[in-house]
């Protein structure tokens, strides 16, 4: 008899734990829900800055130099994406392409009343040079 007590306590125990475990591992996930959907929108916008930017040769850049350019996702998510030119020398580097430096910075809300966060994402790309008094 007393050994089945004492498996008994044993067995809820370790059974206590386990839920502890698990009340535990959904919060995580509830708590990650937000920094991860913001990283797959943050992503995909960069991917469709990068492919346009490879695509058109020849015609102007994807979005404006040294111009933030802006957009929302929805009512929790919006992005800010800059794109500056990357100056190697001293000088202008001769070509037809010039090195650029594309930033998107990642904003959402977790609630309606809790501050902002923000994460961001940084490359360099080649883009087409834009002709002289074109922005």
């Amino acid at each position: 008899m007393l050994e089945i007590l004492v498996a008994t306590a044993i067995l809820g125990t370790t059974v206590a734990a386990l839920f502890s475990l698990l009340s535990a591992s959904l919060g995580n996930v509830q708590r990650l829900r937000g920094p991860s959907k913001a990283l797959l929108l943050g992503q995909s916008r960069m991917n469709e800055i990068l492919t346009v930017a490879a695509t058109t040769a020849g015609t102007p850049p994807p979005m404006p130099l040294d111009q933030k350019i802006e957009g929302r996702w929805d009512d929790q998510y919006r992005w800010e994406a800059l794109a500056t030119p990357v100056n190697v020398n001293s000088g202008d580097t001769p070509g037809p392409v010039v090195l650029v430096h594309v930033s998107l910075d990642v904003f959402w809300r977790a609630d309606p009343g809790k501050q902002e966060k923000k994460f961001s994402l940084e490359t360099v790309q080649l883009w087409p040079r834009q002709p002289e008094g074109v922005q």
